[in-house]
């Protein structure tokens, strides 16, 4: 069966601040049967809640915190209300700053392992969501490799293949590489270029990467091959739409990711 279309709601945080419900409909108008929230920017999880029951939308994955800490029983309760299933952080707790050593590195991958046994009991599991940085070798030894070494198979690799393509990476050779980690996919386009730049700025979602050009497109519209990817996915349940920034119109771009990944029978939607 194809994977599930999906859209990462960050894509449309300036939209939904505005009017997060007319957003939301516009979306489900599209065809799409899922979203991937990250905070709700405009609403709030129990109003959210209520529209997409509404609208026959599902959330099986978000970009939500690590259910660890003080938090761990609000974040558990959260993803139970909005019906998730798979908890991703989109980006990790501490950010860049877990990479500035490899023991860093290990300190940051047993949060994971924390926080896989603590969202199973409740069938839940958790999940990472790449950038670019985070793909980087330390003290001579891949960070990402220790971290899918290290976890149980039960915690999900988000791969996003604009950010893996960014890095230097081959986006096929790196689905098949996390296997069943992958059962959702960032399929992110955009112009891969060794000469832009990205900052990090703070949001209701936590922290993110943004850049001071924008170089992400429509999918199909960019350089990242997207159609050798979807060739090897064998475990993608869901298959995500994302733009970090867009200089257009972002609603149309979203559409036109849409259409390309339907089109191509990368995903299935409801139209």
């Amino acid at each position: 069966m194809k994977p599930q279309i999906t859209v990462q709601l960050f894509s449309v945080r300036e939209n939904a601040e505005k009017d997060y419900e007319g957003t939301i409909r516009a979306i489900a108008d599209m065809g799409f049967g899922c979203v991937e929230p990250a905070g709700y920017p405009g609403s709030s999880p129990e109003k959210a809640a209520k529209l997409f029951a509404e609208l026959g939308l599902q959330a099986p994955t978000a970009h939500i915190a690590l259910p660890i800490g003080e938090n761990k029983n609000a974040i558990i309760e959260q993803a139970l209300l909005m019906g998730h299933k798979y908890l991703i952080t989109g980006c990790p707790p501490g950010f860049k700053e877990n990479y500035t050593s490899m023991d860093k590195v290990k300190a940051m991958t047993e949060l994971y392992c924390e926080a896989a046994a603590n969202a199973a009991p409740h069938g839940l599991q958790v999940g990472y969501h790449n950038h670019d940085w985070d793909l980087a070798v330390i003290d001579g030894e891949s960070a990402y490799k220790y971290f899918l070494a290290n976890t149980p198979e039960s915690v999900l690799w988000e791969a996003d293949l604009f950010w893996v393509a960014k890095a230097g990476l081959n986006p096929a050779e790196f689905v098949e590489e996390i296997g069943p980690r992958g059962l959702a996919l960032h399929f992110k386009d955009g112009v891969v270029s060794d000469k832009d730049t990205f900052r990090e700025a703070k949001t209701e979602s936590g922290n993110v990467m943004l850049g001071d050009t924008a170089p992400f497109r429509p999918a199909g519209a960019g350089d990242v091959d997207l159609l050798s990817a979807a060739k090897v996915y064998k475990y993608t349940q869901y298959v995500a739409v994302e733009l970090d920034r867009y200089d257009g119109d972002m609603m149309q771009a979203v559409k036109e990711s849409y259409d390309y990944l339907t089109g191509q029978g990368i995903a299935q939607g409801k139209k």
